[in-house]
């Protein structure tokens, strides 16, 4: 489906929540990423490992219709990957991504209860994953390097075009894919500790589409090219405070008569 179709599909899905349930809160979890390659031999030479991160932001849910709901967070996120070879036992590498992401979820809540407990939900569902690369950081450590007194050589990425004396210190990017694209599958459990109030645990698997970039990074130190044709995957917990805003139903059933200057 093409991105214009994507966005007017999402608009009118937002647009049937005028008049309906509006929650809004923090939200705060942990998350474990780490990247796939299409290309095989890329997949044969290099070992990858996983990155512990975490995200911080808002969170909305929209209550669509009985049941159904639609959520979205606007969040700061950190995402990596490890990588390592068979072939070169003196190579290491890791990397740490931040992004600013916007995860949309259309879900459908279920009922269910533990034994005499009391009642709770939970739901599933999936929707797009919007994330913009803000910036990155990682470490090298290759035969290279070695060879040349370096144990650990930290590094920044830089979305720049290559001038004539990179420093020594940027993982250069000239082709990064900064807006990128991807689909979380959604699952849950929601609990209501007082009215118009809700705890929601979220457990995310996040598949990404886009390719971090065109080309590869490329490290002035080093021989090293950073093979950024892969893919963003992981896992996200979060774990939100949800407020419900909606004013209509908690005003609904009260007379608007002043009875003390009834006229």
């Amino acid at each position: 489906m093409k991105l214009k179709y994507k966005v007017i599909f999402l608009l009118a899905m937002f647009a049937q929540t005028g008049h309906s349930q509006i929650l809004v809160g923090p939200v705060i979890g942990g998350n474990y990423s780490f990247t796939s390659f299409d290309n095989k031999s890329l997949s044969n030479a290099y070992n990858v490992g996983g990155v512990f991160g975490y995200h911080i932001g808002g969170h909305l849910s929209f209550k669509v219709r009985k049941r159904f709901f639609l959520h979205t967070s606007l969040i700061y996120s950190t995402k990596g990957r490890t990588l390592d070879s068979d072939e070169f036992e003196d190579f290491k590498y890791k990397a740490q991504y931040n992004f600013v992401e916007l995860p949309i979820a259309y879900t459908v809540d279920f009922k269910s209860k533990l034994g005499n407990s009391r009642e709770f939900k939970y739901f599933l569902g999936l929707g797009p994953n919007i994330s913009y690369w803000l910036s990155g950081k990682g470490t090298l450590t290759d035969s290279y390097l070695l060879e040349n007194n370096i144990n650990e050589l930290p590094f920044k990425f830089a979305f720049k075009e290559r001038s004539e004396q990179p420093p020594k210190e940027e993982m250069l990017v000239e082709r990064p894919n900064r807006l990128q694209f991807g689909l979380n599958f959604v699952g849950g459990i929601v609990f209501e500790p007082a009215p118009r109030q809700r705890v929601m645990l979220t457990l995310r698997y996040e598949l990404g589409h886009t390719f971090m970039a065109k080309s590869d990074g490329e490290l002035e130190s080093s021989y090293f090219r950073d093979p950024l044709q892969s893919r963003n995957q992981g896992f996200r917990v979060s774990l939100a405070y949800l407020y419900d805003l909606k004013t209509e139903e908690r005003n609904r059933g009260r007379s608007t008569i002043d009875r003390r200057n009834p006229k």
